[in-house]
């Protein structure tokens, strides 16, 4: 699946004859001002020839733009009168948190292609040349431990492989994706749909710690941003233009993944998807991509063929270790999948007693290769 790929922002080749440390101070600054996106914030850089002249511009100057209501007018100097460049600078500084902008050499090479590439992106962490090698991984907040445990196989496999894992810290999938990321010492960049100080949904504090720690936390939005809904759209177009590709693991058919993945064909990415239960609302998304022409993928062989990596070893040690099973054990093991099943679910099944399906359950959880899920559910650990 593919779509166009093409830069709309000017600024982006305007040659500034101020200096360029200067010019990125001011557009930091304007992004402060309420009612001042990426596009207006172009619009008038083209008009008035620099965001210095923009921020110092009169009142006079700006009512002699052509498209500017007096409303537009009248809000934009009441909130920037209340702004001080070297408070803003030095706010942000004193919350450990740095700007990279268009301007910038260091700004994502990925990002930097799509249509409307954001003029500034607030950050902690460290960028890396490698960020350039990044896939996105995205899908449902209501996951089910299926999309749970995917995710999280696909964000360890692929940082194994040497890809940097990109989500956007949201509960259920992409939370999921960053874990499994982590959990081999990945790199991982999260996106947010808030402030940087704002972080959504509380109780990933810690992950966001460890992000920061191994990769970079980011936004668009200004210090002190409340996560509305409003915002999560142009934080899924951030998602893909970092990305490769982007891999929709959940999704029900109106979703931000699938957002993520219209993001993704229109800068001309790659989209992969993930089946899943036909019964299961969170496949309507994945199988409606899959129909459209999104890759199917069931292993983490499908997206590593496309950037022709070779699967990463460690998959195939665990697939050897079947050959020394049991007959009772590879039987018990067949049956599971990422679906969790109880105890008497897996002995009407196979028609065991239940003391011997627990006993083999017992040594495949000692053999590493199933999970035991609360309500005394199992499932493998890998697909």
């Amino acid at each position: 699946m593919g779509g166009r790929q093409t830069t709309s922002y000017i600024i982006l080749e305007r040659s500034i004859s101020s200096s360029i440390m200067q010019e990125r101070d001011y557009l930091v600054g304007l992004k402060h001002i309420p009612g001042m996106g990426a596009k207006t914030i172009n619009l008038l850089v083209q008009y008035f020839g620099s965001a210095q002249h923009l921020w110092h511009v009169s009142e006079k100057e700006l009512r002699q733009h052509p498209q500017l209501t007096d409303n537009f007018i009248e809000k934009f100097f009441y909130h920037r009168k209340g702004l001080n460049l070297e408070e803003i600078l030095a706010s942000l500084a004193n919350k450990g948190i740095k700007t990279v902008t268009v301007l910038d050499e260091h700004y994502p090479i990925n990002l930097r292609q799509i249509y409307d590439p954001p003029l500034v992106l607030f950050y902690q962490g460290e960028w890396s040349k490698v960020d350039a090698q990044a896939l996105g991984i995205v899908g449902s907040r209501k996951a089910t431990v299926y999309g749970q445990k995917v995710a999280e196989k696909l964000g360890r496999e692929l940082a194994q492989a040497g890809f940097v894992i990109v989500s956007g810290m949201a509960r259920g999938i992409d939370s999921h994706a960053h874990r499994g990321c982590l959990e081999v010492d990945g790199r991982t960049i999260g996106v947010l749909g808030s402030g940087l100080d704002v972080i959504y949904p509380r109780e990933n504090y810690k992950l966001a710690e460890q992000i920061k720690a191994n990769g970079v936390l980011l936004t668009e939005y200004i210090p002190g941003t409340a996560p509305i809904a409003g915002n999560f759209p142009a934080r899924n177009r951030i998602i893909a233009g970092l990305s490769l590709g982007v891999i929709v693991v959940e999704a029900a058919i109106k979703s931000g993944a699938l957002i993520t993945a219209d993001f993704a064909l229109e800068a001309g990415r790659d989209v992969f998807a993930v089946p899943g239960p036909i019964s299961s609302p969170n496949s309507k998304g994945t199988h409606h991509l899959i129909k459209q022409g999104a890759k199917l993928v069931d292993q983490v062989g499908d997206i590593l063929e496309e950037y022709r990596v070779v699967e990463d070893a460690a998959e195939t040690e665990i697939q050897g270790t079947m050959f020394n099973l049991t007959d009772d054990e590879q039987a018990i093991y067949d049956v599971l999948s990422l679906t969790p099943l109880r105890v008497e679910e897996l002995a009407h099944i196979t028609r065991w007693a239940p003391g011997k399906i627990q006993t083999v359950l017992s040594l495949l959880e000692l053999h590493g290769l199933i999970e035991q899920l609360p309500g005394r559910q199992f499932i493998r650990k890998s697909l």
